[in-house]
């Protein structure tokens, strides 16, 4: 199963992460996961008052369903889920969740950072550091 979007809400991690196990089945055997947050220092400005994230495109949704599809593809995985924050956030929010499931862990491990890594090009989604 692939689910994969961008939201202006905040989301609750362990709530997904809860739903995501109810829908596993013996058939996985390692479950990873990422959970990204705003931190400091930032890139840009050191001691930012919030991050806009800002979408680049009309079909974030699907860009970021793509991204979940290929790492499915690539990395035979059961089940991937991939949450973006959208708008103003600040320090220590939650930002990215990317979960997969598959059979074997380096399979899983591998999936996951390639998922993180891709949507960290900002190629659809910008990250602005605001004074």
């Amino acid at each position: 199963m692939i689910s994969a979007y961008a939201t202006q809400q905040t989301f609750d991690h362990l709530e997904l992460y809860r739903a995501f196990l109810e829908r596993e089945t013996d058939a996985t055997g390692t479950v990873v996961l990422h959970h990204g947050r705003v931190k400091r220092p930032g890139k840009q400005v050191a001691d930012f008052s919030s991050v806009e994230l800002k979408s680049l495109v009309a079909d974030v949704n699907e860009r970021l369903a793509a991204i979940a599809r290929l790492a499915e593809e690539q990395f035979n995985l059961n089940q991937v889920l991939v949450v973006h924050r959208l708008g103003t956030i600040h320090a220590c929010d939650s930002v990215l969740l990317a979960i997969v499931s598959g059979k074997t862990r380096d399979r899983c491990f591998q999936a996951c950072s390639w998922i993180v890594d891709e949507v960290k090009k900002e190629e659809f989604i910008q990250l602005i550091e605001m004074e």
